[in-house]
């Protein structure tokens, strides 16, 4: 087939050359693509919280990737479509967290404890689910698809200049409630530590394509930056120290089976919730279920382009559902088809939804049996990887539109 500029390009391998080998493959590459991204996108959201949450943010990411990875490939209609937490996700619950925890807030007239706002968050990713379920069901599909570019595009931008700002803090160690301009202009706040492993990342993510694209850049990236870190163990040896340290994320729990076991306590703090207070959930989670499905559907074109396939959009938007709606009982982040672990999956050989399957269970494999050493992951490394991705989300394209007179309302 030829794409735009006319070369003709070599069909990806279908699923007639299936081989179970290329679908280990692909799952074991997607989900080193996709788990160092979600580990930071649980921070950026429990960040609110204090740093004693940085675990509990890192949990909700490693069980979005699990239950995504099983639940919405099986039912979704997009075979080899990694379904993962994403951006939006991100900066949509991250929002919501911050504004539920103020008791001047307007949208509640008391103030909430983070257990509470916790069981709010799951409530989101659950209706959110319900409603990817319904656009499904009821044909919706297509016609989400006709949202204008403009539109879309200053959304997802939006979203990457805001992750950004929301990593600097990390990047630079700062305390725990510095504003940012505040924390930026104060040189005396700067952690060196924190500014050195977060730049080693940065700087293997943007050199791992021009090295290797056998390994994933997120991979090399949280690679370099947890080196650099125990590398300063010799300057800073406590560094080395674990407990009430601000610098890694923490443990988890002390064995990751029994973390497994009681995913679903939090929802133990239920019982404040009435019906009035749905209200506060109602608007976040149209807005993630619009964007996580214009997000998985724009995904789903990109890789009907380059592997002469077709999806369906309608059946995709059910398993996204039922994706989101696993992922918020156990109280992970929702997540949409995420377009990197997708053509990652692809390229390493994945060609059914097996692939996409096997991520999850990775995911899974990889907590269970590594998930005491996640607890060393250092902050500023996730933080350097979210400001590598923030820079990518953010559409350039979108300037071209002030060139000319005719473009730049939209």
């Amino acid at each position: 087939w030829k794409n735009p500029e006319g070369r003709v390009k070599k069909p990806l391998p279908s699923s007639d050359t299936h081989s179970g080998a290329r679908e280990i493959w692909g799952g074991l590459a997607a989900v080193m693509v996709v788990l160092p991204a979600a580990i930071a996108y649980g921070l950026v959201i429990y960040s609110a919280f204090g740093p004693h949450y940085a675990a509990q943010g890192a949990f909700a990411g490693i069980l979005g990737v699990i239950a995504l990875g099983l639940v919405a490939p099986l039912f979704g209609g997009m075979p080899r479509l990694i379904t993962a937490p994403c951006g939006e996700s991100a900066v949509v619950l991250a929002a919501l967290a911050a504004l539920l925890l103020h008791a001047d807030s307007s949208a509640t007239a008391r103030s909430l404890q983070p257990e509470q706002i916790t069981v709010l968050m799951a409530l989101v990713a659950l209706l959110t689910g319900v409603l990817q379920f319904t656009f499904g069901a009821i044909g919706a599909g297509r016609l989400i698809e006709y949202i204008p570019y403009p539109v879309v595009a200053g959304y997802m931008s939006s979203v990457g200049v805001l992750i950004f700002l929301n990593q600097l803090p990390r990047l630079f160690g700062l305390p725990q409630g510095t504003g940012l301009w505040t924390g930026l202009v104060s040189q005396t706040l700067w952690k060196w530590p924190s500014r050195l492993v977060g730049t080693v990342t940065v700087a293997m993510m943007l050199a791992a394509p021009k090295v290797t694209r056998g390994v994933p850049a997120p991979i090399l990236g949280l690679a370099g930056g947890i080196l650099a870190y125990f590398g300063l163990c010799a300057w800073y040896p406590e560094l080395l120290t674990l407990a009430n340290n601000p610098l890694v994320i923490g443990p988890i729990s002390e064995t990751a089976g029994e973390t497994l076991v009681g995913a679903t306590d939090h929802w133990a703090a239920i019982g404040w919730l009435g019906f009035g207070d749905l209200h506060l959930i109602l608007v976040p989670s149209v807005t993630l279920a619009v964007l996580l499905s214009i997000h998985t559907l724009k995904t789903c074109v990109v890789v009907d382009a380059l592997t002469q396939s077709h999806h369906n959009s309608n059946r995709e938007l059910v398993g996204q559902g039922l994706g989101n709606f696993a992922s918020g009982i156990l109280g992970g982040l929702p997540g949409a088809g995420v377009m990197g672990a997708t053509l990652v999956n692809i390229n390493s050989g994945g060609t059914t939804r097996l692939s996409a399957v096997l991520s999850g269970l990775f995911a899974l494999a990889v907590f269970l049996l590594l998930g005491g050493l996640m607890a060393w992951i250092p902050i500023a490394t996730l933080a350097g990887i979210l400001i590598v991705i923030a820079f990518r989300v953010v559409d350039w394209n979108v300037l071209h539109l002030l060139k000319q007179k005719s473009t730049i309302f939209d």
